[in-house]
């Protein structure tokens, strides 16, 4: 799927992106709500994809990494999201990607 949202280094990305599924089901502490099967890595991807054609001038990892943490950060307890990062910050060594805020809603609710 990632090749079919334009990645041109898919191989690579795509076992980060299962290792980082695969421990977060493991490490993460079980919740009702979690989701780290097909349903959520179509949808990760799928953002993923939005993202790169959005931020052409991102590498490739750091589109993923930003998609990895946007898409499941607002899903997890405030315990697991310490965990959560740890381990995109390991996949993703030496990659720092700022969050993007929306100035306009900022300067609202201030």
């Amino acid at each position: 799927m990632l090749i079919a949202e334009g990645f041109q280094t898919a191989r690579a990305l795509s076992v980060k992106f299962n290792t980082l599924h695969n421990l977060s089901d493991a490490l993460l502490s079980k919740q009702p709500h979690y989701d780290w099967g097909l349903r959520s890595v179509k949808s990760v991807l799928r953002v993923a994809g939005e993202m790169k054609r959005a931020n052409s001038d991102l590498d490739e990892s750091q589109v993923l990494m930003r998609a990895l943490r946007h898409f499941n950060i607002r899903k997890l307890p405030i315990h697991d999201i310490t965990i959560f990062l740890r381990l995109i910050n390991d996949l993703f060594m030496g990659l720092t990607i700022e969050s993007k805020v929306d100035e306009d809603l900022k300067s609202k609710i201030v």
